[in-house]
């Protein structure tokens, strides 16, 4: 299958309250929970515009989604206001479809209308390698601070534990037209 067909089965729609219930059990489906809270949290969050969330549909399957929260929780962002792109996850049987990337783009394009950087943060063990892969392959490089753990700095002889919360840090840069 070509590109072009790919993209053809892949539709992005706004997060509604109503599809919270469609998102849990399709990760649930997968043997991959997620909490419903956290789509009542992110439901929340975007009605006061703090965070932005689209969901992908491939062949009209959700198939994933992708959020920006405008004030990320670690601090260099924060304090400089760089959006952050956040929780991207696409099912299994749906990747290596363009989905991470149409999501990726739409998130981008909305991030860049804020600021001339983004960032976002991933994980160091090897369920994050696709990810890493693909954020390097779209121009995003590391902040040059280092790895934290649940947000704060991780010090030189500082023992961690190798989980979703150790994380290094990426930024991109708006590309000049």
């Amino acid at each position: 299958m070509n590109n072009h067909m790919k993209s053809q089965s892949i539709e992005i729609k706004p997060f509604t309250k109503h599809h919270i219930p469609e998102i849990v059990s399709g990760f649930e489906a997968h043997l991959w929970p997620k909490p419903i809270e956290t789509f009542e949290t992110y439901w929340r969050e975007q009605e006061k515009s703090e965070r932005l969330i689209w969901l992908a549909y491939y062949d009209n399957l959700f198939a994933g989604y992708i959020t920006i929260k405008f004030e990320s929780y670690y601090k260099p962002f924060h304090d400089k206001n760089i959006p952050e792109i956040m929780d991207l996850n696409v099912l299994p049987p749906f990747r290596n479809n363009g989905i991470g990337s149409t999501l990726l783009d739409h998130a981008e394009n909305e991030a860049f209308k804020k600021s001339n950087i983004i960032g976002l943060g991933v994980g160091l063990y090897k369920d994050y390698g696709s990810a890493q892969k693909i954020y390097v392959k779209r121009g995003y490089v590391p902040d040059g601070l280092g790895v934290t753990y649940n947000y704060l700095p991780v010090m030189p002889g500082t023992n961690v534990c190798l989980d979703d919360d150790l994380i290094l840090w990426f930024i991109k840069r708006r590309p000049i037209d």
